[in-house]
């Protein structure tokens, strides 16, 4: 009797420490716990975000034509050099012609210009002038001479030393010597005024045919770039002879402007095509977790259209920049896509969820 009893005390002083020891071993387990450091586990920001094109082109025909024939839908998807557009060239052919003719014109109006201009003379008539200017030195000496003979007659008439038709011939030889001088005067002052006069037409000829070689010069540097501009119009990455094609090998085309039988202008777009193998993601981050955000960190993107599928991605770009978006304030990143596939288009819509530590 007393052994069972002394093995019940037994027993139950083992169930005792068992059960104490099992309790400080809960204690130890928990204070362990609480002294792992759980700053360094992963943890994720989750934001929404929306497939966009890096890469985009408006796409403008810049020289008049018609629209013969469009062979894309809107959205369509295209690759490389594949037709989108067929153009009826024949306005443009006529301007580049009529453009050729003109500068045919300029050249020969140029040339015309330039033997005018060559075969303009002036005889400077210095030689004629440099003989009257001698004659009429020569005159005046003879005048100065007659008029000494003259008063010398007069005197000698007055002492009636001298008959009066001695005095009267040498009256006339005065006169004589008078107008020769006048006459000579009058031919230098003439002829001057003619060589000066004919100088000056010459110089205005001179003047204004080397104008006109200026003009036709300059006339042909402008219908000669006019040319190269309206042919350089054809040398696009996106025109293979009539047709408009596609640049990218992996494209949609969208927003297309044109119809059969419009005539292209200028200032419109003719469309726009997206580069497809540009794709990336653009979301905005909260203000709060952008301190946790970096370069280059893991994303994980699950498209809306099907939820099923996930996309690998990495951050590339985190704006310098809030924005206030419905009331929050909020920071533009971008986020490539590394296994890209034909499922994803523009502007789908996606949740992001980016690996931060």
């Amino acid at each position: 009797m007393v052994v069972m009893i002394l093995r019940k005390i037994v027993s139950i002083t083992a169930i005792i420490c068992l059960v104490f020891m099992a309790g400080c071993s809960r204690e130890k387990e928990a204070a362990a716990a609480e002294e792992i450091d759980l700053s360094q586990e992963s943890k994720e920001i989750e934001a929404f975000g929306i497939i966009k094109a890096e890469e985009t082109k408006d796409v403008v025909i810049d020289f008049t034509s018609m629209i013969s024939d469009v062979l894309v839908k809107e959205g369509q998807h295209v690759g490389l050099h594949e037709p989108l557009l067929t153009l009826d060239l024949s306005n443009y052919h006529t301007q580049v012609q009529n453009s050729r003719i003109e500068l045919n014109i300029a050249y020969l109006e140029k040339q015309r210009a330039v033997n005018s201009l060559l075969g303009l003379s002036y005889e400077d008539n210095e030689s004629g002038i440099n003989k009257l200017k001698n004659d009429l030195d020569y005159s005046r000496n003879m005048l100065e001479q007659a008029v000494k003979e003259f008063d010398a007659m007069e005197k000698l008439f007055n002492e009636g030393a001298v008959s009066e038709d001695t005095y009267r011939q040498c009256k006339i030889n005065l006169e004589k010597a008078k107008n020769n001088v006048e006459n000579f005067e009058y031919e230098l002052k003439a002829a001057l005024e003619t060589n000066e006069r004919e100088a000056k037409q010459y110089q205005a000829n001179k003047e204004a045919e080397q104008n006109q070689v200026d003009i036709q010069t300059e006339r042909i540097k402008q219908i000669e770039q006019s040319m190269a501009d309206l042919e350089n119009k054809l040398k696009k990455p996106y025109i293979l002879e009539d047709q408009i094609v596609s640049e990218f090998e992996n494209a949609a085309v969208y927003d297309i402007k044109y119809a059969v039988g419009n005539i292209t202008d200028a200032k419109q777009k003719a469309f726009s095509i997206v580069n497809l193998d540009s794709l990336i993601v653009e979301a905005n981050i909260s203000e709060e977790f952008v301190k946790d955000l970096k370069i280059g960190e893991s994303v994980r993107i699950v498209p809306v259209a099907d939820r099923a599928r996930e996309y690998e991605g990495n951050v590339t770009y985190i704006s310098q920049m809030a924005f206030s978006s419905n009331g929050e304030t909020m920071v533009p990143v971008k986020i490539s896509i590394v296994n890209m596939d034909s499922f994803l288009r523009p502007n789908y819509n996606v949740d992001v969820y980016i690996d931060v530590q």
